[in-house]
């Protein structure tokens, strides 16, 4: 059985001992008189919401607020910190006596859990959804269902995200004149790995020592300004990297190897042993991004890198955004807490791709090239909203409701757009103009069909961040320097795993 059948298990032991009596499975009766599948008893609130995505707390407990003033009722939400893991939490808060109606999951593997413990409502056989929600869910285009057999929907995206380098389109001017901007952006895009690296080095030797030079992007050559005038004058390193957020790059940047590998999250979900195998030159290109990005990072590799306090998420995004670094990898649902920090960059942020030194040995993909792949940006559903079916069925048709509002009404929609900053699930690329630098950054890469997928969402559970990640974070990161034999070991380790966890 998974971790929740023991807590279920521990906490039904502690109900019946304080209860004095044998209660069934389905939880406590409610008060009022209530359908006995119903649990919950005295909350002073008519559904709860358990949010797992932290950048958008604000705005989600505003929408929120939006939504009790416009219907009378009363809505719990809780929503944990950005880059903080939810699963004990939400665990916890779903064996509860009053447990959300409505709870978050990223993906079909962490989606087991919750069906296994029949908490999951699956939309194409549940006969009591409001209709409103029935339709919202019927119209979920396949392609970004959460499922775990291919035939069945469990949950209504989020939005869809995208990340890679964010750069400050004024700090390019400030480096390389205000008329070699769009030049410098279209060959950082189009450039290949060798490019890329000896341009990080060339702005890092002129960080360090005003040496002005040249950089040469996808065949033409710019040159750096002879003085640090303006943004360029605040610089202190190529790269904000938050070394002890392992998600970081446990999750995200490595999805970038994992995608040279398999199509799809359901692809990486199938993955047989010898396929895992044959991701380690692609495992062994992302270690030499890793070291390339952290070795040119605000703060030097060291016991002080992996600090929470001093290189988390927080002060990363903040070294960034008052123009003490040239890029941050990130996505766009950061733009918000950008926005916290210094709200005049951010009209003029914008992504250009993550280069790996990928050979087209290491792509398995039927098709994909290493410069399709390293001109693109991933496009992915970060996160789903699901129906806890074992809470009252007023109750869970109350927060469907909510859920049709946040999607569909041109209110909850602008909560959705502005105030979280999102691409809604739905949006049309040719159509859809967000207002936001970094969201519309993504859609114009989705508008030219320049995209990847989130295949590291299919390795097994806690394989990425807690497991690949953790050792990156204790092993590596922590130590100045690398070998060709650490990229090697790198890309063993994360192969060794990923087969003992699938295995298990």
């Amino acid at each position: 059985m998974k971790k929740i059948s023991k807590v279920l298990a521990i906490g039904l032991s502690a109900l019946i001992l304080l209860a004095g009596m044998a209660l069934v499975f389905t939880g406590c009766q409610k008060k009022e008189a209530a359908p006995a599948a119903a649990v919950g008893s005295t909350a002073d609130y008519d559904f709860f919401i358990f949010n797992t995505k932290g950048e958008n707390a604000d705005a989600m407990q505003a929408a929120v607020n939006a939504y009790q003033t416009k219907t009378g009722l009363k809505i719990k939400l809780f929503s944990l910190g950005s880059g903080t893991n939810s699963d004990d939490a939400l665990r916890a808060d779903m064996t509860s006596r009053n447990p959300p109606a409505i709870f978050c999951v990223m993906n079909p593997q962490a989606l087991k859990e919750w069906v296994e413990g029949d908490f999951a409502t699956d939309f194409a056989t549940a006969t009591n959804l409001d209709p409103t929600f029935k339709t919202l869910a019927d119209n979920v285009d396949k392609n970004l269902w959460l499922t775990t057999d291919g035939n069945t929907n469990y949950g209504i995206p989020f939005n869809v995200e995208g990340y890679g380098y964010i750069v400050d389109k004024e700090m390019i001017a400030a480096l390389f004149g205000a008329g070699n901007v769009d030049g410098v952006l279209a060959g950082l895009t189009a450039c290949g790995w060798d490019d890329f690296k000896a341009f990080v080095e060339a702005v890092d030797a002129y960080i360090k020592n005003g040496t002005a030079g040249n950089v040469t992007l996808a065949g033409k050559s710019f040159a750096l300004a002879s003085s640090k005038t303006g943004k360029a004058a605040s610089l202190k390193a190529v790269f904000s990297m938050a070394g002890s957020e392992k998600w970081t790059y446990g999750d995200h940047l490595v999805n970038i190897a994992c995608d040279a590998v398999f199509p799809n999250v359901a692809a990486a979900v199938a993955a047989t042993d010898a396929q895992v195998d044959s991701m380690k030159g692609a495992f062994i290109a992302y270690a030499k991004c890793l070291d390339l990005m952290s070795s040119h990072s605000i703060s030097p590799r060291g016991p002080e890198f992996i600090n929470s306090t001093t290189n988390g998420y927080d002060a990363c995004v903040n070294n960034f955004a008052n123009s003490e670094t040239l890029f941050i990898k990130q996505g766009n649902w950061v733009y918000t807490n950008i926005e916290k920090a210094n709200a005049a960059i951010c009209p003029t942020l914008t992504f250009v791709p993550i280069k790996m030194p990928f050979q087209q040995s290491d792509i398995k993909v039927p098709g994909l090239t290493v410069e399709k792949l390293i001109t693109s940006i991933p496009v992915f559903v970060p996160n789903y909203y699901l129906i806890n079916k074992k809470v009252d069925v007023k109750v869970q048709q109350e927060a469907e409701k909510f859920l049709v509002w946040l999607n569909t009404d041109p209110e909850g929609q602008k909560f959705v757009t502005k105030d979280m900053a999102f691409i809604p699930y739905n949006a049309d690329p040719a159509a859809t103009k967000l207002g936001n630098s970094l969201g519309d950054s993504i859609i114009s890469y989705m508008a030219k069909g320049a995209t990847i997928t989130n295949a590291y969402a299919g390795a097994p559970v806690s394989w990425s961040g807690d497991t690949f990640g953790l050792k990156i974070m204790e092993s590596y990161l922590t130590k100045a320097t690398w070998t060709e034999q650490d990229y090697s070991d790198i890309a063993d380790y994360g192969i060794q795993m990923w087969k003992q966890m699938k295995n298990q």
